[in-house]
């Protein structure tokens, strides 16, 4: 079965003022699959992230060369609203970061200010049970989404991204601030995910990027080294930077 690129990065370059941070970076993102961006800190790995739904838009200084293409359309193009690629192209953060406003609203916030139409109960139902969390709050979703845990907080986030009907959601470290069990519960509902999204996650987490995701991408120094199937990767690396890195010897 042939694959299909729902995102496309051609020679991708990231600045910050003068400093080269992603250079020359070219992969695709295949549908309804999970890529991970592994490589040490200051990598480029969250840069690269944020380019994929222009959040990169709202930092001062930050300008980008190169392609990235949305369904074969040029997602920086002139004739492309940034609102709406956010909209398509999903983002939950390192750190939870709920609204503080009630469980029901900080679902139901995105998707009535950006007019999506249908029944929000059903709506904000939905994206609970997608993001494995509408059994511990179903009654009591008008309660401050502050008293939920790390790891609810954090599902929490995943459902506000899904209520807004996204294809792609991105994934900055979702996990590095979460228990060892609220992260297995984030990995376990990532395969339940991909039946419906394409996912791309940034992890510093090399058991976690080995375990979840179909494809990894190696970055040093905002140099893609290495990218394919995330077994051959971890098994088969094909350049000794690579090898070095999955096996612990740096970084």
């Amino acid at each position: 079965m042939s694959e299909s690129v729902i995102l496309d990065i051609d020679d991708v370059c990231i600045r910050y003022g003068d400093e080269l941070a992603v250079r020359n970076v070219t992969l695709p993102i295949y549908e309804k699959k999970i890529t991970a961006i592994i490589g040490p800190s200051g990598c480029g790995k969250s840069t690269l992230l944020r380019s994929l739904n222009r959040m990169n838009d709202f930092i001062h200084a930050c300008s980008q060369d190169g392609k990235i293409s949305f369904h074969e359309s040029d997602l920086y193009s002139n004739t492309t609203d940034p609102v709406e690629v956010r909209r398509r192209i999903g983002m939950v953060f390192q750190r939870p970061n709920p609204f503080p406003k009630s469980i029901y609203r900080n679902i139901a916030w995105g998707p009535s200010i950006n007019g999506l139409g249908g029944n929000m109960d059903e709506r904000v139902e939905r994206a609970l049970k997608q993001a494995a969390l509408w059994d511990e709050v179903k009654d009591r979703l008008q309660d401050s989404a502050l008293n939920l845990s790390g790891g609810q907080q954090q599902r929490l986030c995943i459902a506000r991204a899904l209520a807004m009907e996204p294809e792609i959601i991105l994934m900055d470290e979702p996990c590095s601030a979460l228990d060892p069990v609220s992260t297995a519960r984030i990995e376990d509902l990532l395969f339940e995910l991909k039946e419906n999204y394409t996912i791309v996650i940034v992890t510093h987490n090399m058991q976690q990027a080995a375990r979840v995701s179909d494809y990894t991408a190696f970055l040093e120094n905002g140099v893609m080294i290495e990218y394919g199937i995330t077994e051959d990767v971890f098994t088969r690396p094909e350049n000794k930077r690579t090898e070095e890195y999955v096996t612990g010897r740096f970084g």
